[in-house]
Parts: structure tokens; sequence; C-alpha cells
């Protein structure tokens, strides 16, 4: 609501909601603004570019854009989520004893341009989420939608924007970057950087390492190779042309740092939807590869048999190894694990280490680049967005906030799976949304506890990963299963134990999520 001034009342409505993702791609992202906006960021990160004014992109922070003014966005993750709010200002004016609806004025707004610094984020996060969730069933026109963002705008005074002089270094390095995107085909001395930047050029590389930690020329290179990627796509693309028109002008030079980037020529991008692939991974890249549409493949796996002992662990990679020449791959997509096989396996075919992470989504998308997959990738994002919407309604009209937790069980040991740092307990406790048993380790991915010391588990759920042989299995049911501390667990008691496949594998791939997902319906139907 803005101040009354005079005879006039002016009040700010909601136009509209919408939630969005940018995702990375080869040039910048350049809209207009229709109206004035709150642009919330939850997920991403990257530069927004107001006016000149080069303003950072990070998780959970708060916009205002005043419209009718284009903006640029660069991504520096993969992708960006985030929540737009566009603002209709209604203004009345008293004649004659009586208010009447007038046209708004434009010289005024609620903020200026900039990053609000919000004294309640998460709160405020909240507010626009369950916003968000009654703009789907409900018009923006409904009063209870208005007066919520009523609620929402009248708390928003209080903070102030912050403003975009906030350090000079890190204002000026992401002036560069701008500088970066816009002429990124032509030659850029490092001394136009730093000036834009007003620092030396020694100071400017080392205060661009520290905050984006790589140097500059790799990150202008960073933007050329990604350029490059849609000009390869076209029809009958010449690799000397392009690398001309990406700046890099020596095709040799640009041969060496695509493949220094990707992991494959330009050569072989080009033609990537052809070619025939193999795969040495422990994290279903086989099934992920499946997912995409990619059928064909062989799949090594050295790395489930270290329990068998080293001799015989050799002995069946060396197998896998054979079965691999002779598929005769053109490509081999390998996981970190398996990098002790790397000089075994690039002398059969070009073969591309995927960077280690636990984050399942970055191994996916990676993968469907190599094959040419992206918008594969994306629709399976978008389809199992709207599983986990469904699942996780479902479960709260079940499960509600009875708490999960999620076991596995060995021989001589029991292990917990914690709240963080792995694709199951994002998948279970974030975007389900369950709430962990007391049990769980909150800070930590795992937590092991001895046969013979295992504490009672404070939990409404008890989900169990049991895979052990008949006698593993007879001597766990003798020593645990069949004890006084077991009998005391609530989810004993109330016989909400379930005995599950193996989700800690199942999770690293789309297919496996979905399973995971249907087993959780099944079960509480």
């Amino acid at each position: 609501m803005l101040p009354v001034q005079g005879q006039e009342y002016s009040l700010l409505m909601l136009s509209s909601l919408r939630r969005r993702r940018f995702h990375k791609r080869n040039t910048l992202y350049k809209k207009n603004i229709p109206g004035d906006m709150l642009f919330v960021v939850t997920q991403g990160r990257g530069i927004l570019c107001v006016d000149n004014q080069a303003i950072p992109i990070r998780p959970n922070q708060t916009y205002y854009l005043l419209g009718n003014k284009p903006i640029e966005v660069m991504l520096e993750s993969e992708f960006i989520d985030f929540y737009v709010l566009v603002i209709r200002r209604v203004t009345f004016a008293k004649k004659k004893g009586s208010w009447h609806y007038v046209n708004a004025a434009t010289d005024s707004s609620l903020f200026q341009t900039g990053k609000l610094q919000l004294k309640h984020e998460k709160q405020h996060l909240e507010s626009i989420e369950q916003l968000y969730e009654e703009c789907r069933y409900k018009s923006v026109k409904d009063p209870s939608i208005q007066l919520k963002f009523q609620s929402l705008i009248q708390a928003m005074p209080e903070e102030v924007p912050e403003p975009l002089e906030l350090e000079d270094a890190s204002k000026g390095i992401d002036q560069s970057i701008t500088y970066m995107y816009k002429h990124f085909n032509h030659k850029i001395k490092l001394d136009t950087l730093s000036d834009i930047a007003g620092l030396t050029p020694t100071s400017y590389s080392r205060s661009f390492k520290k905050a984006k930690k790589i140097s500059p020329v790799e990150y202008l290179n960073h933007i050329r190779i990604d350029f490059s990627k849609e000009l390869l796509q076209r029809s009958d693309p010449s690799i000397k042309d392009i690398s001309t028109a990406v700046g890099f002008g020596n095709e040799f030079y640009f041969s060496r740092m695509f493949k220094n980037s990707l992991g494959i020529s330009p050569t072989m991008y080009i033609k990537r939807k052809q070619l025939k692939v193999a795969v040495a991974s422990c994290f279903r890249y086989k099934e992920c590869l499946r997912d995409l549409g990619v059928e064909d493949t062989y799949e090594l796996n050295g790395y489930r048999h270290l329990e068998l002992g080293v001799e015989e662990n050799r002995r069946l990679t060396q197998v896998q190894l054979e079965g691999l020449r002779n598929y005769r791959p053109e490509l081999i997509i390998a996981d970190y694990r398996h990098l002790p096989l790397y000089d075994q396996l690039k002398l059969i075919a070009p073969t591309v280490m995927v960077d280690y992470s636990m984050d399942w989504r970055a191994y996916y998308v990676r993968i469907a680049e190599l094959v040419g997959r992206e918008k594969e990738a994306q629709q399976t994002f978008s389809q199992l967005e709207l599983r986990l919407k469904i699942t996780r309604d479902a479960l709260m009209d079940t499960i509600g906030h009875q708490s999960v937790s999620l076991i596995r069980l060995y021989s001589r040991r029991i292990r917990v799976q914690g709240l963080v740092d792995h694709p199951l307990s994002h998948l279970l406790y974030s975007e389900l949304g369950l709430k962990p048993g007391s049990c769980v380790p909150l800070n930590e991915r795992t937590k092991e506890f001895a046969v013979d010391g295992m504490p009672t588990f404070d939990t409404d759920y008890l989900l169990i990963d049991k895979r052990l042989t008949v006698q593993e299995e007879t001597n766990l049911y003798a020593n645990v299963l069949n004890g006084s501390t077991w009998d005391a667990m609530k989810a004993v008691q109330n016989n909400q134990v379930r005995v599950i496949p193996n989700w800690i594998s199942m999770s690293w791939s789309p297919s496996g999520q979905n399973q995971i997902l249907d087993n959780l319906l099944q079960w509480h139907a």
C-alpha cells in the first residue's frame, strides 16, 4: 500500500504469480518487464542486468524490479528456479466527497530496483509459496488471494532495498562478466575487464578467482564454449567458422578447449545423438540413459564386487572389460569410482569421467548433454516434479507429521540414513517433506551402530533395506530382531515396519525415483 498523497490513495494489487525455471543456455535471457514485480529466487545463481547495473542472483533472495525496463539474465548454475509476482497499481481519488478510480501515476513505486534486505527471509519465502499454491486453484482476482498479498506487501515497507554498490570489487566483477557475455565474440583484453571493474589487472585477477573459483580467462572461455554448442547443432557446421564466431580464432585451440570442457571433441559433439555408448558406473548411468531414450548400452560396474576380495574382483572386472571391448563403443561415460580404470577405458574408446556430486540431477544433465538429450532431461524433471507433488500431498493425508526413518541392515552393523548429502535423503526429507525420526542424523549422510549396541529408534515408520544371505539374516534375527530393544520400538509395536528394495541405489535415476514414489503410494493408498 502506498501512502495517501493529497486526495489520492494508491493500492498495490497482485496481477499475476508464476513459478518459472531458466535453464543454462548459450545466450542471454532478455526480457521486458511488463510491470513492477517481485523476483524471488529459490535455487540457482547468476547475474541480473538492469539499467547497466549487474545484480548478483543468489538462492532465497528477493529482488524488486521496476516495470517497463529490459532485463538480461546470465546463469552461473545449471538453472535457476524463481517466482515472479507482477504488481498492478490501483489509484483512487477523492472527488466531491467520494472515492473514484483513476489512472495510476507512473512516477512512484514501492521500491527502487534492487535486492531487498529481508529480515525474515524464510517466512517471506513460505508466504509466497503458500500464495502460489492457492493461486493454482483460485483466480488471482479472488479477494482471499488479494488479502494475503496485501499482508505480504504490508510487511515489506519495513525492509529496504540493498544498495547496488554493496562492494566495489564484487560489483565491478559482475559488471565485467556482463561485458564478457555481450562481447565474447571479440578479442577481450584483461586490461579492459580490470578497467570495467575499477581494479588493477593483478588485483582484478586475484579478486575474480576468489569470487568465482576460476580465472577471468577460464570464465570467458566457458562463455565461448557454451555459445559454440548452439552453433554446433546447426546444419552442416564448420568448426573453423564457429571458432572464429565465438572469439577463439584458432580452430585447433578451440577444439582443445572444447574437449577440455566437455570431455568430447566438437566433431563428436556434432554426432553425439548417434554415438554407440557404454558406461562404467555404479550410479545407474545405464538406467539414466534408458530414461533418456538410449536403449542399446553396455554397462561395466567394477565397484559392486569389492566385497568379493581383491583377486576375485580383479578377475570379474577384466571379464567386463573384455565384454566392453567386444561391444566396441564410440563413447564411454564413467563415474569417479571407476577412475582407477580410466587408462584401460580410454584405450577402448574416448572416455568422459563425470565429476563427483551427490546431486543425481547434475549427473543426469551431464549425461544428457553428452548424448544430445537435453530436452528429454528437462521433460523428465517436469514429469518427476508433478509426481513428487502428487505423492507429497497423498503422504501428508496419510502419514501427516508422523516420523519416518530408514535403516540398512548388515551382518555385523546397522546403518541409519541421514538427513543430508544423498539423493534418497533429499527425496524423502526435502522433496516429500517427511519428518525424520529422532535416530536420523541431521548433519551426516549416515550413522552406524554395532548390532549388539543398537539403540531404540523413536520413529513412527521404520523402513528397512535388508539384503543379506540366509545365514546372515538368521544371525541378525537371533541377535537383534528378536530382542527387547527391537520390540520396544514404536514402529514395531504399531506394525509400521516396511522392508524396501534397494532405494539407496534406485534414488540415482529418474525411473528409480519413480519406483520409490510408487512404493510409498502403494503402502499408503
